[in-house]
């Protein structure tokens, strides 16, 4: 694992880049109607316990990435499965952004210019600054989110004068029943963009404060899901939820009627760069997730994956779609048929594999000081320690990362054991 650290700010600055990425730019589904901006707010709630679990995983092994735990939780064979699996969907994630986002541009500003070349370009700057490290990418982050909330909040101010807001049309509220409602946060809002955080577990190893980065991730997740309901709910009361439904870019649109008299007009060039930033950073973050889990799962250096990653990422979107309609039809297949098997299924199984773990090495006979384990239970967050003696003859070496329990190296030794226990946090 790279010998980097980054700090709980800095993963701060991330997830909320990651998450506004392209749930910014991207139409939600609206399934929900003038009630979206609830839906999002539920989906919070559950992207959130999503994250308590993922970060479960972390805090019982802080000091190793998914791709090596799920060896110790699922076995050689089936963790190795299981950590090639996410890395495929993490560069099929990163092609679906930069397909957003090349799709946008082409949209808004330019119109003649082949898609493929604007993902091209966006795809080279996105290797350079993997290539450069996690560092530079952290603290790139705190920068570009200062102009992204800047953006924002000069375009709150636009709309609010420009008086194209009618809170009527977010009237009244659950109009149609709590069903549609539901039907929203189970199909789309709890995934899209709440649990794809999953990808911040390849990088949460690389904290210098586990426990506060973990907490800044919560926080993060509270920040932009407030930013998107206010967002949504915005432009229900600007456009309406039909045309809000009907557009490809809904957001786009509301600003551009954004308009002070002549003084200021089509400030919608503004929405579309800090757009930009947050699908770069989305991008950024997946393809890292992948190259750091490939790099990891097959022992090679991660620069020697960037480039040739990177051709991958930019043929799959060459043969993807031939269409936008197409692209977010083929998302909508992927969030309802795909995408719960990574962000629920496979973290659940993890999840329970390491409880049980941990439980059947607590109640181990012998662990602490005793005859026969080669367990106890030390002082101290995520440690675990103890002397015993081993009637078979076997020193145990007990290892652990975060307060979960551990795994044993067996070595052959003249009849007394220990359990040394790894660092927590």
């Amino acid at each position: 694992m790279e010998k980097i650290k980054i700090t709980p700010l800095q993963i701060f600055s991330l997830i909320v880049l990651f998450e506004l990425g392209t749930g910014l730019v991207v139409n939600l589904g609206m399934e929900a109607g003038k009630d979206e901006w609830l839906a999002v707010l539920l989906g919070m709630v559950i992207g959130i316990l999503l994250y308590a679990g993922y970060s479960m995983l972390y805090l019982w092994f802080p000091n190793k990435l998914p791709t090596e735990y799920d060896k110790l939780l699922l076995g050689k064979y089936l963790g190795t499965l299981a950590g090639i699996s996410y890395m495929v969907f993490f560069l099929y994630k990163a092609s679906r952004d930069l397909m957003d986002g090349g799709l946008l541009v082409i949209a808004t500003t330019l119109r003649e210019t082949p898609v493929f070349i604007v993902n091209m370009l966006m795809m080279i700057t996105v290797a350079y600054t993997i290539h450069k490290g996690l560092e530079v990418l952290a603290r790139t982050a705190l920068i570009l989110l200062t102009v992204m909330m800047m953006i924002g909040a000069l375009n709150l101010l636009l709309i609010a004068f420009a008086h194209i807001v009618d809170i009527n049309r977010l009237l009244p509220v659950l109009g149609g029943g709590i069903g549609p409602l539901l039907r929203a946060v189970s199909r789309t809002n709890y995934q899209f963009p709440f649990a794809e955080v999953i990808a911040f577990n390849m990088l949460l190893p690389f904290l210098n404060h586990p426990k506060k980065g973990v907490k800044a991730g919560y926080l993060a997740l509270l920040f932009t899901g407030l930013i998107l309901s206010l967002a949504v709910a915005t432009t229900v009361a600007v456009l309406g939820a039909d045309l809000a439904e009907r557009s490809y870019f809904p957001m786009l649109i509301m600003v551009g009627k954004a308009s002070i008299s002549d003084f200021i007009q089509r400030p919608d060039i503004f929405v579309v760069m800090a757009f930009i930033i947050g699908i770069y950073f989305k991008i950024c973050i997946y393809f890292f997730a992948a190259v750091i889990g490939i790099s990891n799962i097959f022992n090679i250096p991660y620069q020697k994956l960037i480039y040739p990653l990177t051709l991958i990422i930019l043929a799959l979107t060459a043969f993807e779609t031939r269409s936008y309609s197409e692209h977010l039809t083929k998302g909508g297949k992927m969030l309802y048929l795909v995408d719960p098997i990574f962000f629920i299924v496979l973290p659940l199984i993890l999840l329970i594999a390491a409880v049980i773990r941990k439980f059947i090495f607590r109640s181990r006979p012998g662990a602490g000081t005793g005859t026969g384990g080669g367990f106890g239970t030390g002082a101290g967050d995520g440690i675990m320690g103890g002397a015993g003696t081993s009637a078979a003859g076997t020193a145990h070496t007990g290892t652990e990362g975060g307060s979960g329990a551990g795994y044993e190296v067996p070595r052959s030794g003249p009849g007394s054991g220990g359990g040394v226990g790894g660092g927590g946090s």
